[in-house]
């Protein structure tokens, strides 16, 4: 039997579509492109420490801080552009979305 290469026919669906990005965030705030999804793996490559902000909130207080180099799964969202970020220094960060971070058991 071959391989499926698409979940059209399959007799499994992959109900887990991620969807991987990559930005130049600056030092103003940067919405994330718009992707349906739970989660959010952000991976910061910037060359400085990056601000993540979710759900409109902006302020200090507020703000999800990662170094060069380190990475967050952020959770709880419905769409990838709930979440913006601004950096110390404009650099790239990626990201990938996803449903959930593993899939399923299924009887």
């Amino acid at each position: 039997m071959p391989i499926p290469v698409s979940n059209n026919g399959s007799t499994y669906f992959n109900i887990n579509q991620c969807r991987s990005f990559n930005l130049i965030v600056g030092t103003a705030m940067t919405k994330l492109s718009s992707q349906p999804c739970s989660e959010i793996e952000i991976h910061n490559t910037s060359g400085g420490q990056l601000s993540a902000y979710d759900n409109g909130y902006s302020g200090e207080e507020f703000a999800f801080r990662l170094d060069n180099g380190e990475r967050a799964t952020i959770r709880g969202l419905t769409n990838s552009d709930q979440v913006s970020a601004k950096a110390a220094v404009a650099g790239r960060v990626f990201y990938r979305t996803q449903f959930f971070s593993m899939n399923p058991l299924r009887s």
